[in-house]
């Protein structure tokens, strides 16, 4: 499993913290989130 997050890893610089885990998991964040992950896919497509 680190083999193939190692990519993932290089890119980020980080590991994401157990703590921003657990809040984006509370179902009121779930919102945000949605958003955020549809202006990340529309930015990808744009930049293709």
């Amino acid at each position: 499993m680190q083999q193939l997050l190692a990519p993932i890893y290089s890119f980020l610089k980080c590991e994401t913290p157990d703590s921003w885990i657990e809040e984006a998991k509370k179902p009121e964040q779930l919102k945000g989130l949605l958003i955020d992950h549809c202006n990340c896919e529309l930015y990808a497509n744009v930049c293709r």
